[in-house]
């Protein structure tokens, strides 16, 4: 994709959320509006989007396939099972790291538009998928019920964080973070889970 082209698509999408921010109503986005606020012809905006609500999928998915990329490689790159601990914690970090100005609305949209909703469940049971990897690999020992039961509950908590995470100032998600992440290895390192 050139440059511009990328550009343009973080550009609208950054015009789709001021808009939403100052509307408070997804239905009066208009792809004319943003296209005059960019100074581009509607054409140049619906040659890679066919609505609003593909606007905030393409932005959820653009987020999400970076992070599996940063995770994907630590976990490649893993063999120990510290290895596999610390890329359990990167994906935390990054996470965090990597949030937007508008990551709450965001969220919001991801729980509430239709392909948006279908694209979190997706994602979610791909993240479920590498959880279960990493704590079999982290802390190894565990029976199969354990392990699902801990990566189940690990999950649930990973999502309620976002739900908390994206809704308070920047400075205190790290604070946070580190608090998610000593809860979450004191739980995992307990092989039999009462």
């Amino acid at each position: 994709m050139k440059k511009s082209t990328k550009n343009l698509k973080d550009k609208v999408v950054n015009r789709a959320v001021n808009s939403l921010r100052r509307n408070k109503r997804i239905e009066q986005i208009s792809f004319a509006a943003i296209a005059k606020e960019l100074n581009v012809s509607i054409d140049e905006i619906t040659s890679f989007y066919s609505s609003t609500e593909d606007i905030f999928l393409e932005a959820q998915k653009k987020d999400w396939e970076s992070l599996h990329r940063y995770w994907d490689k630590y976990i490649k790159q893993s063999s120990t099972p510290g290895d596999y601990k610390n890329a359990f914690e990167i994906f935390f970090e990054r996470f965090v790291d990597t949030l937007s100005m508008d990551a709450d609305l965001r969220l919001e949209l991801s729980c509430y538009l239709p392909k948006c909703v279908k694209y979190r469940e997706r994602n979610r049971k791909r993240v479920k998928q590498k959880f279960n990897k990493l704590i079999k690999k982290g802390w190894p020992g565990k029976d199969v019920k354990v392990l699902d039961r801990q990566t189940e509950l690990v999950t649930v908590l990973f999502y309620g964080f976002i739900d908390h995470i994206v809704h308070i100032p920047k400075i205190e998600r790290t604070r946070i973070l580190r608090d998610f992440r000593n809860m979450l290895n004191l739980h995992l390192q307990d092989r039999k889970f009462f």
